[in-house]
């Protein structure tokens, strides 16, 4: 009986230690409920709705919720617990991420939000940024790609991490690019994937950053 209270123990304690903070992120699996709706076929009008019904679930099970722990890799390789990394943060701070691949990615992480941002910190006060790099199953064997997007975008970000594209997808940044404004108390304000038309998202750091 010693036994087992003892290993329930254990596992109550390594369950609470993954998470420091309560009601965190729920993981939404848009490609498997994309998979299952479309067996049979979509309409252009089903999938419409099912791009709204996902947006929504995405947004209800991301804002207000708190950072969960993931497993992250800073530029030296060295494999880190994301939560950890993130206290020595004591304010408001921006998540941006993508994958080494997608053009609009790219630009977003190395142009676009670099600039906004010099932008928007010139007149306001400067928040940490924080650049997450997925790792795909490729870049396991060749990480070429990913060296050479790290020292491109090295002079525009705070904090620099390699992650898993299963990490990122635990934040539900799975579009490239998505970004995550999160207030001092690790919790989500607000997520935002892709870029504005404009080519601008000066607006969108100003809104979602505490100006205080």
């Amino acid at each position: 009986m010693s036994k087992k209270i003892l290993t329930l123990n254990l596992l109550f304690w390594l369950t609470i230690s993954c998470n420091k903070y309560d009601n965190p992120i729920i993981e939404i699996d848009t490609a498997k409920i994309r998979l299952e709706a479309a067996k049979n076929g979509l309409t252009v009008e089903e999938n419409e709705k099912l791009n709204i019904l996902l947006n929504d679930s995405v947004i209800k099970n991301t804002i207000g919720k708190t950072l969960p722990n993931i497993v992250v890799r800073n530029i030296a390789n060295q494999k880190k617990n994301f939560l950890d990394e993130l206290d020595k943060f004591d304010n408001d701070f921006i998540l941006i991420s993508s994958d080494v691949y997608c053009g609009f990615g790219i630009e977003c992480i190395t142009d676009i939000f670099p600039k906004s941002y010099k932008k928007f910190s010139t007149e306001n006060k400067r928040v940490p940024v924080i650049c997450l790099i997925k790792r795909t199953a490729d870049d396991i064997k060749d990480s070429e790609a990913i060296n050479k997007t790290i020292e491109k975008i090295k002079p525009f970000y705070n904090s620099i991490y390699i992650v898993d594209e299963k990490e990122t997808n635990k934040l539900n940044m799975f579009v490239n690019p998505s970004r995550i404004y999160v207030t001092k108390n690790m919790v989500v304000k607000n997520i935002k994937f892709g870029i504005d038309i404009s080519g601008d998202l000066y607006e969108e750091i100003k809104q979602n950053i505490d100006l205080n």
